[in-house]
C-alpha cells in the first residue's frame, strides 16, 4: 500500500524547497507560490471585463450604423417626389415649414404603431395653421404598391405620402440613397425650416417625442 502521509522535513528541506515540487504546483491553478492570487486575479479580470463591455456597448448604442450620426447639420437633399395621389412634391418647395420625413413599410410593424403619431401631428398643424409638412416615404425593399396603398388606407392617413420605388437598385429607392439613412427601419428626419437637418430618429418614435423634436428643429 502507497504511504500517502506527508514526511517529516528537516530544516535544509524547509530552506530550500525542492524546484521539482515548486514546478509542479506553479503548473496548477490555485497552487504555488503565487497561487492564493488566482482567485483575486481572475475576479478584477472578470469585472474590468464586464465593465469594458458595458462601456463598448454604450457607445455603439449612442452611434447610429451607417452614416446616418452625419446628418444633422447637413443641408437636406432637394428632391423631387411623385405621391401616390399622382401630384410631384419638391422637397425644397417646403422651406420656411418644418418638415418630417418618415420612413416606412408596410411590413415593419414599428411603423404601423407609430404612424398614428405623424397623422396626428399632420392633422393638428392643418387645424392651427402651423408651418409644418409631413411627408411619408414608402421603402422599396420587401414591399409593393398595392402593400404601400393599403397600409395607408387603413390606417387613415392624410398627409403626402411616395413610395420610393425607382431607381435600379433593388433595395434602395433614390429617395433613401439621397438622405443616406442607414437600412433600420422605421427612420424619421426632421428637417429645419431654413432646409438644414435637424435631427434623427432611428426606431418607432412617440407622439411626444415627434412633438419634442419639431419644437426643436423649429427654435
Amino acid at each position: 500500500m502507497t504511504d500517502h502521509s506527508l514526511p517529516t522535513a528537516t530544516a535544509s528541506e524547509e530552506t530550500d524547497p525542492d524546484p521539482r515540487e515548486e514546478e509542479a504546483d506553479h503548473g496548477r491553478i490555485g497552487y504555488g507560490r503565487y497561487g492564493r492570487y488566482t482567485p483575486l486575479a481572475l475576479a478584477l479580470l472578470l469585472g474590468l471585463s464586464v465593465l469594458l463591455l458595458g462601456i463598448f456597448g454604450r457607445a455603439a448604442e449612442s452611434v447610429p450604423p451607417g452614416g446616418t450620426d452625419r446628418l444633422p447639420g447637413r443641408p437636406a437633399p432637394d428632391v423631387t417626389v411623385s405621391l401616390l395621389d399622382g401630384r410631384s412634391l419638391r422637397l425644397a418647395d417646403l422651406r420656411g415649414s418644418t418638415v418630417v420625413v418618415n420612413f416606412w413599410a408596410a411590413w415593419c410593424e414599428a411603423c404601423r404603431a407609430e404612424a398614428p403619431a405623424f397623422q396626428g401631428l399632420s392633422a393638428e398643424a392643418a387645424r392651427t395653421g402651423e408651418p409644418l409638412a409631413v411627408v411619408g416615404v414608402g421603402l422599396k425593399a420587401g414591399d409593393t404598391d398595392e402593400a404601400a396603398r393599403a397600409f395607408v388606407e387603413d390606417l387613415g392617413l392624410t398627409y403626402p405620402i411616395v413610395r420610393d420605388a425607382g431607381g435600379s437598385d433593388p433595395l434602395r429607392g433614390p429617395i433613401e440613397t439621397a438622405f443616406d439613412i442607414s437600412p433600420s427601419y422605421p427612420t424619421t428626419i426632421v428637417i429645419r425650416p431654413d432646409g438644414i437637418i435637424d435631427r434623427i430618429h432611428i426606431g418607432q418614435v412617440t407622439a411626444d417625442q415627434l412633438r419634442a423634436a419639431v419644437d426643436a428643429a423649429r427654435g
